[in-house]
């Protein structure tokens, strides 16, 4: 599925909604559209992620690029609203802790996640 990008400006920075796959062939795609953000320091970006449909570890790499990539801008970015798949290779990977962004599982998700990354005993 084509990427898709909905930018709206508000008073602390912006929100910003991606649709579609983030997967290996669209990431030049995602990144033209990340070079259209505001790069001005101290700006808060929200970038809500319910309507990735799909996503591959090339997503969850261009991800972590953005995020280190707003920090050395002196930039806050905030992933939000995951969507399942994103959800579950946040889930898969361990990540949750290193993007450090409030994460809401939806109840009829609740059985498809579990978060437990690094918490089981191996015997």
């Amino acid at each position: 599925m084509e990427p898709n990008q909905t930018i709206q400006i508000t008073k602390e920075g912006m929100e910003i909604q991606w649709d579609g796959y983030l997967t290996v062939p669209f990431i030049k795609e995602w990144l033209n559209y990340t070079n259209q953000w505001e790069n001005q320091k101290g700006k808060k970006i929200i970038l809500h992620l319910n309507g990735i449909e799909r996503i591959d570890t090339s997503g969850i790499q261009f991800l972590v690029f953005l995020k280190k990539q707003s920090q050395s801008n002196q930039q806050f970015l905030s992933l939000s609203n995951h969507s399942l798949p994103v959800l579950k290779i946040m889930d898969l990977l361990g990540l949750v802790s290193f993007f450090g962004d409030r994460i809401k599982v939806k109840k009829e998700h609740s059985n498809e996640v579990e978060f437990r990354y690094g918490t089981r005993k191996l015997s």
